[in-house]
């Protein structure tokens, strides 16, 4: 099995963003097996037509020498309600295939649609994406996440968010959050902050 992967939007036969997919594959590559890259992530990677309509996730498992591709048609889901989950042990510092511990997290989820995580009292991830918190002026991303995502990224990059400390406690200071990633960016519905289930 791939150590790791990356997972890629593809709207209407146009890969989206891949240098930021392209600089976080050659950040983890390094740290994970102490060498730079020898390939490109996106190397000869072409659409394929059935998948050249719509919105198409692009998977790209990868180890040290190969990759594999898959791409799935994608369709949003859609996120009401998140529950609260703690945890102390939990690195997710980059895209790991093994993902049994964020797995077992999601299985607390009860009725709701996702998970909330909450690391040593600070707010982190969702089971799968970035979190970002709206107050009524601006929008507030954790400082410490599970996984730097590439949406995260490039939201901080061009100022769209900001960072911030953020326990259990500052929850009530914000109206509603939208969960974030590469196949889901800020044109989605807000979430109303009480749809967080303590």
């Amino acid at each position: 099995m791939y150590p790791l992967f990356e997972s890629l939007c593809v709207q209407d036969g146009c890969i989206l963003n891949p240098q930021w997919h392209q600089a976080r594959f050659e950040n983890a590559y390094h740290k994970f097996f102490g060498e730079k890259a020898g390939y490109n992530l996106l190397d000869k990677i072409t659409v394929p037509q059935q998948f050249m309509t719509g919105k198409v996730k692009l998977k790209i498992q990868y180890g040290e020498k190969e990759r594999e591709i898959h791409f799935n048609h994608y369709k949003t889901q859609q996120i009401n309600t998140i529950q609260l989950v703690h945890t102390t042990a939990l690195d997710y510092t980059y895209k790991y295939s093994k993902r049994e511990k964020l797995n077992a997290l999601f299985g607390q989820r009860g009725d709701c649609d996702d998970v909330l995580i909450v690391r040593n009292g600070k707010i982190t991830d969702s089971s799968y994406a970035n979190a970002v918190f709206f107050d009524g002026e601006q929008w507030i991303t954790p400082k410490y996440p599970l996984l730097e995502g590439t949406c995260r990224a490039r939201l901080l990059a061009n100022g769209q968010i900001k960072t911030a400390v953020l326990g259990v406690e500052d929850l009530k200071s914000f109206e509603g959050l939208k969960l974030i990633n590469a196949m889901r960016d800020m044109d989605q519905a807000i979430i109303p902050i009480a749809g967080i289930v303590h």
